[in-house]
């Protein structure tokens, strides 16, 4: 074995950098969760967890390095990787656990209160050490963050900005300045993650281990740790006798215990990211579902959503066994010019020819009165005009009952009865409710 890589510094320089540095944390809602709403034996819904809970330490893609010492497990160092300020160095080193050449490769290097390193020789058999096929191309230098104790990095050939390929080494303390001066020695070393959780620990109980000069077999085994000076038999090499490292992408938190609180509305199934809601066949209403996140350290967050089972008007059409063209909302099968989605949404019958009881009507003192179907998937809005032809929406449904315009509020079976009036405006204007489907 021939090559050598070497990481040492003894110029003093200065530059801009920016430390990675890890906060313990649980996991968090890094984006309000939405209020799910279903129709009424309608379409399952699927909601992807994670583009609303993360572990704020993992923003990127997450790697597990499992560590081996003698065949004894030793823990697991969990690195959050910088997908953003060093994308080229990510994907590189995520090409290199792709092809399995960070499966079974040994810490070859460990310098107690500097560095440990490894990379470059892997196990591809039981009693084979060989070095890892480099790539092609190089990766170009993505200096910014710093070499800070709990950071890992890209090794690279001295004298050679632009050198990297497939060795790495964690940074045990604090090397951006002196003595190591690892941030502008030879273009700056790329830190291109963090050491997260307790995985500093690991690495320092690596640095622990028994260092030899192995120069005889490779010329770069000055400072490698080992669990036996016999590295060797018969048979090949002998792999428990270094310290093995394989590394894996993990995902950052896992979803579990997910429940619904009212069966019977909504039942729930989760695969991966994406949490499933079914809706009832035959009720309507309101659940809570709730769903419990946990870091790769264990921290567990429980986060609940509002789903709520609606009657859609698609439902509401069906028993009535009208033609497809009859079924529309647009549609008047009973000939009294109120279409068939007005008479949902107010509480009239698509088979008779009379007014909807709670169709909008005008206030003596201003405003207007009208009916508000309940968990019916529809959205009504209210505006208002002086002359007809400029409209001033004032209130809709997302704005709830308890919003200022809403001036009255009671209730009927199935329907809020509002009556919604603008208070900065005289009482002299036009009026028009506007409904529309939402599911």
């Amino acid at each position: 074995m021939s090559r050598c890589w070497l990481l040492f510094s003894w110029l003093i320089f200065t530059s801009l950098t920016t430390a990675l540095r890890a906060v313990a944390s649980s996991p968090a809602v890094v984006q309000t969760l939405p209020t799910e709403t279903l129709g009424l034996a309608g379409s399952n819904q699927t909601l992807n967890l994670y583009s609303y809970i993360q572990d704020p330490n993992v923003p990127g893609t997450a790697v597990r390095m499992s560590v081996l010492v003698g065949n004894l497990s030793s823990g697991n160092i969990d690195i959050a990787l910088d997908d953003t300020e060093t994308p080229q160095t990510v994907a590189n080193f995520l090409a290199y656990i792709n092809a399995g050449y960070y499966t079974n490769n040994i810490v070859h290097r460990s310098v107690p209160g500097f560095i440990i390193q490894g990379g470059e020789y892997y196990f591809p058999t039981s009693t084979q050490l060989s070095y890892v096929p480099t790539f092609s191309e190089e990766v170009p230098n993505e200096p910014g963050n710093s070499n800070v104790a709990g950071t890992i990095a890209m090794a690279k050939v001295s004298g050679n900005v632009n050198s990297a390929t497939d060795q790495w080494f964690i940074n045990l303390v604090d090397n951006s300045g002196y003595p190591n001066y690892l941030d502008t020695t030879n273009g700056g070393y790329t830190v291109f993650g963090q050491i997260i959780n307790n995985g500093l620990t690991v690495a320092n109980a690596i640095a622990n281990v028994t260092v030899y000069n192995g120069t005889s077999v490779a010329p770069d085994w000055t400072n490698i740790p080992l669990a036996s000076s016999t590295v060797a038999n018969s048979n090949g090499f002998i792999m428990s006798a270094f310290v093995i490292t394989s590394m894996a992408v993990v995902p950052a938190v896992t979803y579990g215990n997910v429940s619904s609180s009212n069966t019977s509305l909504v039942t729930v199934s989760l695969s991966g990211n994406t949490l499933t809601f079914k809706p009832s066949t035959t009720n309507i209403g309101n659940t809570t579902v709730t769903v419990t996140t946990t870091d790769l350290e264990g921290a567990q967050l429980q986060t609940s959503i509002n789903v709520t089972v609606v009657q859609p008007y698609s439902n509401w059409i069906a028993p009535d066994n009208f033609s497809t063209a009859l079924a529309l909302p647009t549609a008047n099968p009973s000939g009294d010019g109120v279409p068939n989605l007005l008479k949902f949404a107010f509480g009239g019958n698509p088979l008779v020819a009379q007014r909807a009881p709670g169709l909008p009507q005008a206030e003596s003192g201003g405003g207007v009165t009208f009916y508000q179907r309940q968990l019916a998937g529809l959205s009504y809005e209210v505006d208002e005009s002086f002359d007809l032809v400029t409209w001033t929406k004032i209130w809709q449904t997302s704005d709830g009952i308890a919003a200022s315009p809403v001036v009255a509020h009671t209730t009927v079976t199935g329907f809020d009865v509002l009556t919604i009036r603008d208070p900065a405006v005289a009482p002299l204007r036009f009026w028009r409710v506007q409904v529309s489907e939402t599911l």
